[in-house]
């Protein structure tokens, strides 16, 4: 264990549990070293036959814990800017699930704080970038052959949301892939933003706006639609397709990109 990367997780509900199994299962040249949650029985369940881990209900015990070199905070939003400073102040490299934090002045507090390390400690876990099929999407985009980007419409829907889920939520917690995705993808800014609120489905949970509509403007004139259902009932579904001015691609469907053109239709 001593040539493994220890790391603390904090937070081990839905997606902290998740991060630990992969840790301790797939990921190699990592441990789970220690894991903080409020509740301590929910923590001993998500460690439950992973050896060498302490566990916490405090998140700086467990960052001060024996062999933590670095962090990976999925704790609910409100508490990670408190997380992400004291990971900083420790010098511990962090993984923080999105959102950062819930605000922007948050955000700004966490921005100036590792600005003034002279290093960056924290990355926000924003998958979308490191996706096969998004990847293949931005070096199509890059390459200029399909002509400027003049849309994207993305959908992305959820079986069911967790009970905490908020209306807010869709936008900060589902939503915010999107908002990095389409920043990525287009090289743009996002300049406006639109928010429409259908009537609410069946299966959501009362007073949950869900499903949702968002429309963004980039600084460039390029649209992007987005479709977010986190109750759908019927699937976990992404999809992006990029509209442009000789063709179009899309992603999400088959894993492989469709590219339509004036001359054909082609898988990639």
């Amino acid at each position: 264990m001593g040539d493994l990367l220890g790391v603390a997780v904090l937070g081990a509900g839905h997606m902290g549990a998740d991060h630990i199994r992969r840790l301790d299962r797939v990921v190699s040249g990592a441990r789970v070293a220690a894991v903080a949650d409020p509740e301590p029985e929910r923590a001993e369940a998500a460690v439950a036959g992973v050896d060498g881990v302490t566990v916490h209900t405090d998140p700086a015990a467990a960052l001060d814990a024996p062999g933590v070199g670095a962090v990976l905070i999925a704790s609910p939003g409100p508490a990670h800017e408190e997380a992400l400073l004291a990971a900083f102040r420790r010098g511990l490299p962090v993984l923080c699930e999105k959102p950062m934090v819930p605000d922007p002045a948050g955000a700004l507090r966490v921005v100036e704080a590792e600005a003034g390390l002279g290093r960056r400690l924290a990355q926000i876990g924003f998958m979308r970038r490191y996706d096969a099929e998004y990847r293949r999407l931005k070096s199509l985009l890059d390459a200029g052959t399909l002509g400027r980007p003049l849309m994207l419409h993305c959908t992305h829907r959820n079986v069911s949301s967790p009970g905490h889920f908020t209306s807010a939520m869709l936008i900060n917690s589902s939503v915010s892939h999107e908002i990095d995705a389409a920043r990525w993808l287009l090289g743009q800014e996002l300049t406006a933003v639109t928010v429409l609120r259908p009537a609410p489905s069946a299966g959501a949970p009362e007073g949950l706006a869900d499903p949702q509509f968002v429309l963004f403007e980039t600084e460039r004139g390029a649209l992007v639609d987005v479709e977010v259902f986190v109750n759908c009932g019927f699937g976990y579904q992404v999809r992006c397709e990029a509209v442009c001015e000789a063709g179009s691609a899309r992603i999400g469907d088959e894993r492989s990109m469709v590219v339509t053109t004036g001359a054909a239709r082609a898988r990639r």
